[in-house]
């Protein structure tokens, strides 16, 4: 084997390198963690910072609910949506769209002077996690197999309920940090950073991929639904 074979070879196996072929190198797998990993952290992180947001923005009750569930709504009615999407117009731009938001949304959250447009910012962001999340699944079905597709969906599973513990017990630090006197504020700024390195990172690592029959996308259908979600939320 001459050296430019052996050159040849290793260069295969480096992340960015796999990528450009179509396939998912680990580090690529943990990249597109990361980023399914913020949207959940992110539903869990607001619940303990209520409190503080009350004082701080005087809401009440009501608009303090409205904080968590329009978040949790708009995520749930997009979600199908978001994964037909990235099945027709691919699932790594898809993934960069909704990461893109995702981070814009949470500066808007960060930075939202009172409780109506924090909700507003907050409907957004659950939006954006919809277009985020389903590629990473969709992700690992399409560039994985065997026990690497197995031990992959496995990690998102687990990062899932890693998500939930390390988001309440990262509010309830950063609130009780209150740095800088930004009070509740940075549990939405952190996203920024964060979302930026995976922003890039994925840019590097994450193969294009889409669907070669991809289904079609159902307008009416995502609209009844998010109807519906709200009717019963509002019962």
């Amino acid at each position: 084997m001459t050296n430019s074979t052996i050159a040849a070879g290793q260069a295969w196996h480096t992340p960015r390198s796999m990528a450009r072929a179509g396939g998912l190198h680990g580090i690529g797998v943990y990249v597109l963690l990361a980023g399914a990993f913020l949207p959940i952290a992110d539903f869990f992180i607001v619940n303990v910072a209520l409190p503080t947001i009350a004082t701080s923005l005087q809401a009440t009750p009501a608009a303090l609910e409205l904080v968590v569930s329009v978040y949790g709504v708009a995520y749930a009615a997009m979600l199908v949506l978001g994964g037909r999407l990235g099945d027709r117009f691919g699932r790594h731009s898809l993934f960069l769209v909704g990461l893109s938001g995702f981070i814009l949304a949470s500066l808007a959250c960060g930075l939202a002077p009172t409780i109506d447009l924090l909700i507003a910012a907050r409907l957004v962001q659950g939006a954006m996690a919809a277009m985020l999340v389903p590629q990473v699944l969709a992700t690992f079905q399409a560039t994985l197999e065997g026990e690497r597709k197995t031990r992959a969906i496995a990690l998102y599973g687990a990062t899932s309920g890693i998500a939930a513990v390390v988001g309440q017990l990262a509010g309830g630090l950063l609130v009780s940090a209150n740095l800088f006197g930004t009070s509740w504020r940075p549990i939405f700024l952190i996203n920024i950073p964060l979302g930026v390195m995976v922003f890039f990172a994925s840019r590097a690592v994450v193969p294009a991929n889409r669907s070669p029959h991809p289904a079609g996308i159902d307008v009416a259908g995502t609209i009844l639904f998010a109807a519906t979600l709200t009717l019963c939320w509002c019962r």
